[in-house]
């Protein structure tokens, strides 16, 4: 029988031990090593004012803030609000894809009374003319879009009144299908 306590055998270590030191010794490597201040090569320097190395957070613009931030200034500058420019300005929002700052536009321009901001409302609901690419809504919204053709008919827009027989047209069409959003939308018209 060998004895573990003879002098010629060698114990091993564990091998956990040896991994372990091997990971200190990477990070070790990597926090010392690191060079965090460095720029990127063939990179534009920008100076935006703020220390070196931190995140520039304009560039992550949260959806709807830019028409948050334009409203924002048009009430600041008071009454009358430049509601045309507020549209042309959802307008091309609404090109390049930003569908909430359109949507905020429009929605702020149409409650100040704004005609073809009500119209554009109504027909960003209406289940005729939804298109999911030009609207913030998921779905088609009938109700959402007869209350901004009533507004709009109410403020003496002739193309509102059409668009509400449209759309009973159509409720009645999707009724007579079976659609019972479209049987409760018909009681607007009765």
């Amino acid at each position: 029988m060998s004895d573990n306590k003879d002098p010629g055998s060698s114990l091993r270590p564990n091998p956990l031990l040896w991994i372990a030191l091997l990971v200190v010794g990477l990070i070790i490597f990597v926090v010392m090593s690191g060079d965090r201040g460095a720029s990127v090569p063939d990179a534009e320097p920008v100076d935006n004012g703020a220390a070196s190395g931190s995140i520039e957070r304009s560039l992550l613009v949260p959806p709807g803030m830019r028409a948050r931030e334009y409203i924002e200034q048009i009430r600041t500058r008071g009454r009358p609000y430049p509601l045309d420019e507020a549209y042309r300005k959802a307008g091309d929002y609404l090109r390049e894809g930003s569908l909430a700052d359109a949507h905020l536009l429009y929605f702020f321009a149409a409650r100040e009374d704004h005609l073809p901001s009500i119209m554009v409302m109504g027909e960003m609901s209406d289940p005729i003319l939804f298109s999911a690419e030009n609207a913030l809504l998921d779905h088609a919204d009938a109700v959402q879009a007869y209350k901004w053709y009533r507004k709009a008919a109410s403020l003496g827009q002739p193309s509102a009144e059409e668009r509400i027989s449209d759309l009973q047209q159509w409720a009645s069409a999707e009724a007579a299908n079976g659609n019972p959003q479209a049987r409760q939308f018909l009681l607007n018209f009765q």
